[in-house]
């Protein structure tokens, strides 16, 4: 049986769809407590609060008093009602809340207690609450959570002052540690719907500025009309610098081409901010594309960040000729900073070295990459135009040589979908009539394959958002319940003639490669990886997206992010 210690560190990892699993493995065999706590604070994590709250509802009324279970179940119902604005979500947190709070007097369910009456519109019942809890501290306790949970029942008890004061200590204390400051910033956002905050406490809390980056390389000994010369390194770095300070950036996405992109990150890296890189392909043929023409010193200045820092890859394969993976590794960055930025409740900025020149000449390529930047109001170019000498000799030596497509290996935008605990002959069954009432999909995908599983890839992200709309509407014919499981992948992925008909198939490798991701989601939701979601998430009139953790497939040298998708309601 999975213990209980193995469950608590998977969830402070993230890794909820496993610690669901292990939970619900153990309580085949056991009742203890602690698993059905685990169980739910995994499920509701996961993205699917109402399906923890069923679940861990009988629980808490055997357990009332257990600070712990009320605790986990208060959460749940507040997730709910900050999703759905249900009041009755509000009153049903604050109500789990307050029994626990007059049985235990335990302060973290007394402050949620309170704030859940001011947020459920029961401000007087909130003010007498965060009395309670003022009277439970200590004003001078070195401990970060109790002084800012003594800051927020100063501001409940319109202790203004008093609250500025505690709300300062708190910042002071969290330094620059921003899960404790986002997690701060993230209530104050919320109790800003109901209650006064002061500006200068949502300033000091205000989480650190979110930049996505994307620009050119040093120019290629073969590039006749000069672009980005080295001769004008350091005034791009200026440019790179001042932007940066200018909008207190502390998070950035890039990725590590010679030139602009590593000026970006050294410059991040020299302000003390927090850099997420991500290459398009294995990291020997990147440094081969895109540094070893400028010279060892950009490999070198490469190998210190990618040493420094965290790296995801698009795919950790060989390049194999495919161009397509550079403007997709700049639409996944840009989009990477928009879920980061939506998670903080603030808006991302996208700071670009590009040639002007070239945007007002050139069709494709790098001016419709930017194009789909959704926050316009928020872009920063640095133009390299002017610091360019025209007059400047270029040596040309040979153009760099085109690698040619060696594999049979798209990138892919895939849909897949199975049902839990349901024999893999009825599952066929049920995907021949979806299919039959789906029709013809109004992009064609490049591979369609109905087993035991639905999966359905296309070339673009329109063409599988259709496709998973159809499956989600016909889907309400069939009565499975919360046994559908879906996901969503951007990938590369190797097909080949499909050896039973026209068209052409996933091979089996990469059908069993999906598989093995698709066994760790949950049902009841549509779940996307990573990059699927960062290139959804740039459409932020269309779709939101929450973080529901990260899986580790046997097999994969990294874990992987997933996020549950919405409609945006805004």
């Amino acid at each position: 049986m999975p213990d209980i210690a193995s469950i608590e560190k998977l969830i402070s990892q993230g890794r909820y769809s496993e610690a669901r699993a292990l939970s619900q493995e153990a309580l085949k065999t056991t009742d203890e407590v602690r698993y059905s706590q685990l169980f739910a604070l995994a499920t509701s994590k996961s993205g699917t609060p109402k399906a923890a709250m069923d679940f861990l509802e009988p629980v808490y009324r055997m357990q009332a008093q257990d600070p712990e279970t009320a605790g986990i179940l208060g959460g749940i119902y507040k997730t709910i009602f900050k999703k759905d604005q249900d009041t009755k979500y509000a009153l049903l947190s604050r109500d789990t809340y307050l029994k626990n709070f007059s049985i235990t007097k335990n302060y973290y369910t007394g402050i949620n207690a309170a704030t859940m009456s001011v947020l459920a519109g029961q401000v007087g019942k909130g003010r007498e609450l965060a009395k309670e809890v003022i009277a439970l501290l200590t004003s001078t306790t070195p401990d970060f959570w109790e002084t800012v949970t003594l800051a927020e029942a100063y501001l409940l008890s319109k202790e203004r002052e008093k609250a500025i004061d505690h709300y300062f200590k708190a910042k002071k204390m969290a330094g620059t540690d921003w899960g404790k400051i986002s997690s701060a910033y993230n209530q104050l956002w919320l109790l800003n719907h109901y209650v006064p905050v002061p500006a200068e406490v949502l300033k000091v809390f205000s989480p650190p500025g979110v930049i996505s980056f994307v620009g050119h390389m040093i120019d290629h000994p073969s590039r006749a009309t000069p672009r980005f010369p080295a001769s004008i390194e350091g005034r791009v770095k200026e440019g790179i610098t001042s932007a940066i300070k200018t909008i207190n950036a502390r998070i950035g996405y890039c990725s590590l081409a010679c030139g602009s992109d590593i000026l970006f990150a050294e410059a991040m890296a020299e302000v003390g901010g927090e850099v997420n890189v991500w290459l398009p392909f294995a990291k020997e043929d990147f440094i081969e594309t895109s540094l070893r023409f400028a010279g060892e010193g950009w490999i070198n200045r490469f190998e210190s960040l990618f040493a420094r820092f965290p790296t995801s890859f698009i795919t950790q394969e060989a390049y194999a000729g495919y161009d397509d993976l550079f403007s997709f590794q700049s639409r996944v960055i840009m989009g990477a900073a928009v879920i980061r930025g939506s998670m903080n409740y603030t808006k991302p900025t996208l700071l670009t070295v590009l040639s002007e020149t070239d945007l007002n000449q050139k069709e494709g390529g790098t001016r419709e990459t930017v194009s789909v930047w959704p926050y316009s109001d928020r872009h920063i170019n640095i133009n390299p135009d002017g610091f360019v000498d025209q007059q400047e000799a270029t040596h040309i030596t040979s153009p760099p040589q085109i690698v040619a497509k060696i594999l049979n290996r798209p990138l892919l935008y895939l849909v897949c979908a199975d049902l839990s605990d349901t024999p893999d002959e009825e599952q066929r069954k049920i995907w021949k009539e979806v299919l039959e009432k789906i029709g013809s999909p109004a992009v064609k995908p490049v591979t369609l394959e109905a087993h035991e599983m639905l999966v359905a890839s296309f070339q673009s992200i329109l063409g599988a958002m259709d496709f998973l709309n159809g499956i989600l509407k016909v889907m309400k014919l069939f009565h499975v319940g919360t046994r559908l499981r879906t996901s969503l992948y951007a990938s590369p992925a190797f097909i080949e003639p499909n050896p039973e008909g026209p068209g052409k198939v996933l091979t089996m490798a990469s059908r069993e490669r999906i598989k093995r991701f698709q066994s760790l989601v949950p049902p009841g939701n549509v779940y996307a990886f990573a990059r699927f979601s960062s290139v959804l998430a740039l459409d932020v009139n269309q779709y939101a997206l929450d973080y529901a953790g990260i899986i580790a497939p046997v097999g994969e040298p990294h874990p992987f992010e997933i996020f549950t998708v919405r409609k945006n309601l805004k």
